[in-house]
């Protein structure tokens, strides 16, 4: 999704789990194994962000995989018996999947009393991720801090719940398998720049200084259900600079802050965007040897009819076009007064 604002002023993944079991130890030989993959594809800015276009995670990923058995009895979104609590499992990339791309220790086994021993996952991505808070057991609110910079983002993932599995049904079709399917938290917000004309022509060159972003909360409480979750008591509004270095402007867009849409993601919580989310765009505008003269527009985001929310797994470009108005004139010459005789008797 692209918004556009005029300025006129001047995977396939798969991990292997599961433990021993207090009913049937001396059986247990079969072990737990899992695929799973990222269900939405967007755009790399960091070391966790997906690759738009693919649904692989990225090599050398981390999650982190619950397990919970609740008997003979089904799934009901509580946690009972925790048989798996927070595995760290390692995914080697280049068979997505092949379960035994996917690493960890030590190795958990399925018990062989299926119809006594049904077994629930749930994970989150990526492991030891910034401003991820994980609940106890794995299953409740999540507590999440947004970062500042792009570089530093977190691709915050929850998994569907891989409900009731036992060896020999398995969700991914294949016994011992379990297929855990990802899906993207937050929003994926890029802002580019551009002119509406080409002013080079004229010999006006205008310099993109800084854009910052007010009001942004960078804060909320992320509470999963089986197949989606939900946030709430999102806060702490804050200010962001989204670009602060020179970057020369033309008609062609450019992403900020370093220019290429493949980092330049901002990940943020999920909102409703208030009248205080206001970005401010602050460029020079410079003709030939004429002294620089720095312009400063805002745009209140909310007043795009389209975009009043941040709603999760949403991918939204802001454009904003900057505009010259340029000096123009027009010449007129006042009248001459009335004529005025004057009359010299001359002898």
């Amino acid at each position: 999704m692209k918004k556009m604002f005029l300025l006129a002023a001047a995977a396939l993944v798969a991990f292997a789990s599961c433990s021993k079991s207090d009913v049937e130890k001396a059986a247990e030989t079969k072990a737990i194994g899992f695929n799973g993959y990222t269900g939405r594809a967007v755009t790399k800015a960091n070391a966790s962000l997906i690759d738009k276009g693919t649904t692989e995670l990225l090599s050398g990923s981390k999650f982190v995989v619950y397990a919970y058995n609740t008997g003979s009895a089904a799934w009901a979104k509580s946690v009972s018996d925790v048989f798996m609590n927070g595995v760290t499992v390692t995914y080697a990339g280049g068979g997505k999947t092949d379960p035994t791309k996917y690493t960890y220790t030590p190795l958990r086994y399925w018990p062989n009393d299926e119809a006594n021993n049904k077994l629930t996952f749930f994970a989150y991505y990526p492991q030891g991720g910034t401003g991820i808070t994980a609940p106890t057991n794995g299953w409740g609110a999540y507590s999440f801090t947004a970062q500042t910079d792009p570089k530093n983002m977190v691709d915050f993932c929850l998994s569907e719940v891989a409900a009731n599995q036992v060896y020999s049904s398995t969700n991914s079709g294949t016994d011992g398998v379990v297929n855990m399917k990802f899906y993207h938290t937050l929003t994926m917000v890029k802002f580019q720049v551009k002119t509406d004309a080409d002013y080079a022509t004229d010999g006006t060159t205008i310099t993109l200084k800084s854009i910052s972003l007010a009001g942004v909360k960078t804060t909320g409480t992320l509470t999963p259900d089986n197949t989606t979750a939900a946030w709430s008591a999102q806060a702490g509004a804050t200010a962001l600079d989204v670009c602060t270095a020179d970057k020369a402007l033309s008609t062609s867009a450019i992403f900020v802050p370093t220019g290429t849409e493949k980092d330049d993601a901002y990940l943020m919580v999920p909102q409703t965007l208030g009248d205080d989310v206001i970005a401010t765009i602050v460029y020079e505008v410079k003709t030939g040897s004429d002294a620089a003269v720095t312009n400063t527009a805002t745009v209140q985001l909310n007043t795009d009819a389209t975009v009043k929310a941040w709603d999760m797994n949403k991918n939204i470009v802001y454009t904003f076009v900057v505009g010259l108005k340029p000096i123009k004139f027009t010449a007129e010459v006042a009248d001459w007064a009335a004529k005025q005789d004057v009359s010299f008797d001359v002898n």
